[in-house]
């Protein structure tokens, strides 16, 4: 049973606004009015009684999503799951571009319930290129990898998770444990005798062993005491016996930028995004840390690079990336180039980073006055 605030939160997710085309202002106006009715019977769970309601909205304005949102909901609590994949395909179809991690989650899990699984892997990829930080999307994520045969990637995407949520250790160290054991499997099959070794080490710590949810549990403690320079010594620790452990490398560079340590900040994103190219929030979250300490040049280069590696993403999903940029323009004083990025980031449809965007806007608007004064004053000067 859903509770009712995960209702609320769906039916709150179903009223986001996006590419309908083909309805005219009209067919939409009355499609708005009649999802309103209908978004009763979601909050009262009443799953037979809205399909017809929602398949008439669906029928007059096809390209109403939050409708088909609401279908596919409604189908799958009521295990009805060929019919959810039809209508979060439909979702992903009508918003195109600008379809964001719970489009493509709520398709997965369609799928998932199917057993077809490496579709379902398929769709959480997706989602997680949208929303790298999102627990759901990535748990899920790494159960599909080794449930597809794809262990290795599971133990990154699980790693992943454990880094962003060590509070939830009990919940991933299983499923982080099984993916390390069934690698280290598969490496020896493939004759990978060191590989396999080193996959063999991780499940053993993941699984309890050598101590790997100590290691965590100190981490997390120390983080919520904000003794940001104790958690980068734990961190330090573990990346002596696995560099790569992106899940290290990442608390250490929250914990260093906390901590006012930017070069050990800056570092650990580098090292972290260049293991995850794909993660835009950190990619964003590196190029703020530059700019916010004088390295304009490579925060500039950054994000230039950052909006041709995630062109195809979608305006809500370049949200924070366009943010970033504004900040690494505004640090190399292209306060109008800045205004500009920051203004898309305010309009990407990505409320996190409305606020933050506005606020640089109008700091970028103080500098552009003071220098359309000065221009002025030395016009008048100079008559």
């Amino acid at each position: 049973m859903l509770t009712r605030l995960t209702l609320m939160l769906l039916i709150t997710a179903f009223t986001a606004t996006g590419a309908m085309a083909e309805c005219s202002p009209g067919q939409m106006h009355e499609a708005q009015i009649q999802f309103q009715n209908a978004q009763h019977q979601l909050q009262a769970q009443q799953w037979a009684q809205v399909i017809p309601q929602l398949t008439s909205i669906v029928e007059f304005c096809e390209e109403y999503f939050p409708a088909l949102r609401g279908l596919g909901l409604a189908h799958m609590q009521l295990n009805q799951f060929p019919e959810a994949e039809m209508a979060y395909e439909r979702v992903i179809d009508v918003r195109g571009p600008e379809s964001d991690a719970v489009d493509y989650a709520n398709l997965a899990k369609a799928l998932a319930k199917q057993k077809k699984y490496k579709e379902a892997r398929a769709e959480y990829i997706k989602a997680k290129a949208r929303d790298a930080t999102n627990q759901a999307v990535l748990v899920n994520l790494g159960i599909l990898h080794y449930a597809s045969g794809f262990p290795e990637d599971a133990v990154a995407t699980l790693e992943d998770a454990l880094g962003y949520y060590p509070e939830q250790e009990k919940a991933i160290l299983p499923h982080l444990a099984k993916a390390c054991n069934m690698s280290a499997e598969r490496q020896k099959t493939l004759g990978n005798t060191s590989r396999a070794a080193e996959y063999q080490r991780k499940a053993s710590e993941y699984g309890g062993a050598a101590g790997g949810t100590v290691a965590y549990r100190e981490i997390q403690s120390q983080m919520k005491a904000q003794n940001y320079a104790r958690v980068v010594q734990l961190c330090d620790q573990l990346l002596a016996m696995d560099a790569t452990h992106t899940g290290a490398l990442l608390t250490k560079a929250r914990a260093a930028d906390a901590g006012k340590n930017s070069s050990a900040a800056i570092d650990a994103y580098k090292k972290f995004t260049q293991l995850r190219p794909d993660n835009m929030d950190e990619i964003a979250a590196m190029i703020i840390v530059l700019a916010e300490n004088d390295r304009c040049d490579e925060a500039v280069a950054s994000s230039r690079q950052a909006l041709q590696t995630f062109a195809g993403m979608g305006q809500k999903a370049q949200g924070k990336i366009r943010f970033a940029y504004g900040k690494a323009l505004f640090c190399a004083k292209d306060y109008a180039g800045s205004r500009a990025q920051f203004q898309s980031a305010a309009q990407s449809g990505d409320n996190h980073w409305a606020a933050p965007a506005r606020e640089g806007m109008s700091a970028c608007d103080q500098y552009l006055n003071y220098e359309a004064a000065q221009r002025q004053k030395a016009a008048q000067q100079g008559n």
